[in-house]
């Protein structure tokens, strides 16, 4: 997609690559430093920092080491970054989107003291449109995945809404993420239980449809005539999963969805909690005929 989420892992488009050549005084290229004579090393990378124009960025996931560093022989070599398991905008409270405008410098310095004119190198800059290139495109939505509740016959399949959302841009509202359409939950991130009434487990079963337009469907089985009662489903967005689902109707032990950048604040407090909805099956919705209405301007 063109946007990530908030709290969702990211890497370079094309990781940034510093090419070094060694020059006498006359800016001649010094084809002896190379092998034994190769004075570049970690102790001389200093100062590595990436800033931002907007956002926290967390960069735990960079490798300790790094650039890496080659001698390409001939007195020139590349010093080469890596985004190793990505890196994240922290996500706290709802925040409008905004673009990853991000700045990587760092200061090359060898062993004997010689350094890149103009330290330190830098790629990109935090201000609007000059930030490093990522793989999903640069906007950042803070977001969230909801559950609706539903009721139907028990008869029949009973379809419940899923909405990948996200903090509009006035910051008033979540609203239906209509550029999402490759989220995927499976039916076995998806718990079910507290059964009630005359349903029990693997009375009904459940699957998941793929995201498109920022929607999907969570589909229950119908549990058939005498099974009619309530589930409560919850959403397990989190690396692990805890509980039980029906999938296929057999017990499945649920798994994590590993999309802890979709929770949400359910209960009230931090957005860290699972969404959650409950399908009753053999209730109805009251009658919406009108017998009467007016209206005054």
């Amino acid at each position: 997609g063109s946007f990530t989420y908030a709290g969702q892992v990211f890497g370079y488009a094309t990781a940034p690559v510093i090419t070094v050549l060694a020059q006498d005084f006359a800016n001649n290229t010094t084809t002896l430093y190379t092998g034994n004579w190769w004075r570049i090393t970690d102790a001389g990378l200093t100062g590595k920092s990436y800033s931002v124009a907007s956002g926290t960025l967390d960069t735990s996931g960079v490798p300790g080491t790094d650039p890496v560093i080659s001698d390409a022989g001939s007195g020139s070599g590349t010093l080469t970054f890596s985004s190793g398991s990505g890196m994240f905008f922290t996500r706290t409270t709802p925040a409008a989107p905004f673009d990853a405008e991000i700045r990587l410098e760092i200061n090359v310095l060898d062993s004997d003291g010689v350094g890149v004119v103009g330290n330190p190198v830098a790629f990109g800059a935090a201000s609007a449109g000059n930030g490093i290139s990522f793989n999903n495109g640069k906007q950042m939505r803070f977001g969230r995945l909801r559950l609706g509740n539903a009721n139907g016959s028990q008869l029949l399949p009973l379809p419940l809404q899923m909405q990948a959302q996200y903090w509009n841009s006035t910051g008033t509202a979540f609203i239906t993420n209509t550029a999402d359409s490759c989220t995927t939950i499976a039916a076995a991130n998806i718990a079910l239980g507290n059964y009630q009434s005359n349903l029990n487990a693997c009375e009904t079963t459940v699957t998941a449809s793929s995201f498109s337009g920022g929607r999907a469907t969570v589909l229950m089985g119908a549990p058939g005539s005498g099974n009619s009662g309530s589930v409560d489903l919850t959403v397990n967005l989190g690396a692990s999963g805890s509980g039980s689902s029906c999938v296929a109707g057999v017990a499945t032990a649920v798994t994590g969805a590993n999309r802890a950048y979709l929770q949400g604040n359910w209960s009230g407090g931090a957005y860290d909690q699972n969404p959650s909805s409950r399908a009753t099956f053999g209730i109805y919705k009251g009658s919406e005929e009108i017998i009467h209405i007016r209206e005054n301007f």
